[in-house]
């Protein structure tokens, strides 16, 4: 029935082409060809020519006899509805074809943005608080667009009770390529915190070497007025263990006083450094390794102030081994903020495990007076101040910071 349906619709067409029907058919046949998308493209195809060796056949017999033919006017309508069906249909690719995929890679992007954003999150503060002394990662925010991704995180840095800024991390990436790079104030890090790695352990300096690096740190406490705090970068002569390193402190400070912001690490790459001589090596921010306490993740249990050592340092390692997980990250974010290329997450992660986390230097901060306590501590090798300010010691009851960046 479908089949002889089709054949009496193709006979009605051929008839209406060559003019045979009569004005009540013809009307008919346009309100089904209005209704009937695919009889009206087959009439164009008729017309146009595009029905292989049959369309011959019934162009002649288009030919035959003037009067019969379909006029012009209908002609020249159903070819320029065939070419403006044409140009929709390119118009449709040209924008459909762009919209898809950009669609799709906002998709995939904002996939791999939204997958990759824990990571780089706290990749780029592990990085900043290891190889950073005294310097954390504040409050943050991140964005997604096509193709890329940013995330901004602030610096900041503590001296005496007070948390200043220090300028902005800021890293971005398109799809899985990362960079970063840090945003200081005043667009340079003030590199005032230093310490002396002991290339070899115990082996104590000659008084002159000691008062080289000791004694303008002293002189500059010992000239501060009273109200005052400041940072303290300190070094030792031997490395020592959290418990060990806390009981010296604890002999001139008590912890009501001080505050330990950040400690510096042995990890064995710096006793590889190039500049090492004399049996002592100078080391700087990007060169030193090492972690802020506070920004170490302990769970849900809390942490006793100044003890706990061992849960500590497992805080730690913890990090750097989800920083060898992560060692492309690693890489990327380290850079910009490490003096070398490659921060050696891996290298220096297999000496902590061999070696285990030995100290041998710590930034500290608190009134001016107390740091200067330190001074009789002979194991202290050197020592460098860092920022100064008014006595802030006893914090407020309410304070607050407003940035506008």
């Amino acid at each position: 029935m479908t089949h002889q349906n089709g054949h009496d619709r193709e006979q009605k067409l051929l008839a209406y082409l060559r003019g045979e029907l009569t004005g009540e058919e013809a009307k008919r046949l346009g309100e089904e060809l209005a209704a009937d998308e695919a009889c009206a493209e087959r009439l164009e195809r008729l017309l146009l020519g595009e029905e292989g060796e049959q369309q011959p056949r019934e162009l002649d017999a288009l030919d035959e006899g003037g009067h019969s033919q379909l006029s012009e006017a209908k002609q020249r309508a159903i070819v320029r509805r065939g070419k403006w069906k044409n140009r929709l249909l390119s118009s449709v690719y040209a924008f459909a074809i762009p919209f898809v995929i950009g669609v799709v890679f906002l998709g995939v992007n904002g996939w791999v943005g939204s997958s990759m954003h824990d990571d780089l999150h706290r990749v780029a503060k592990d990085m900043v608080n290891f190889t950073q002394p005294g310097v954390s990662v504040g409050s943050s925010g991140s964005q997604v667009g096509l193709l890329y991704g940013s995330i901004q995180m602030e610096l900041r840095e503590r001296v005496g009770a007070d948390i200043k800024n220090a300028g902005r991390f800021e890293s971005t990436n398109v799809l899985w390529n990362v960079n970063a790079k840090p945003q200081w104030t005043n667009g340079v890090r003030e590199q005032k915190l230093f310490f002396r790695y002991p290339l070899q352990s115990g082996q104590k300096p000659d008084a002159d070497e000691l008062a080289h690096w000791r004694t303008p740190a002293w002189t500059t406490l010992e000239k501060l007025p009273e109200g005052t705090v400041a940072q303290l970068a300190v070094s030792f002569a031997d490395f020592l263990t959290y418990e060990q390193y806390y009981e010296r402190i604890s002999r001139y400070i008590s912890s009501a006083n001080q505050d330990t912001v950040w400690l510096a690490v042995d990890t064995g790459v710096e006793a590889r450094h190039e500049d090492q001589k004399d049996g002592y090596l100078l080391l700087g921010p990007g060169e030193a390794w090492g972690f802020a306490e506070h920004e170490l993740n302990y769970g849900a249990a809390p942490i006793q102030v100044n003890g706990e050592g061992s849960r500590r340092m497992a805080a730690f390692l913890g990090e750097m081994a989800y920083l060898v997980e992560q060692k492309s990250l690693a890489r990327d974010m380290g850079q910009y903020l490490v003096s070398r290329s490659d921060p050696q997450v891996e290298e220096r992660y297999r000496y902590l495990q061999e070696k285990g986390v030995r100290l041998y230097g710590a930034v500290l901060t608190g009134p001016t007076k107390e740091l200067l306590k330190l001074k009789d501590e002979k194991s202290i090798t050197a020592a460098f101040v860092g920022q100064i300010d008014w006595w802030n010691w006893d914090r407020p009851a309410a304070s607050g910071t407003q940035h506008v960046w």
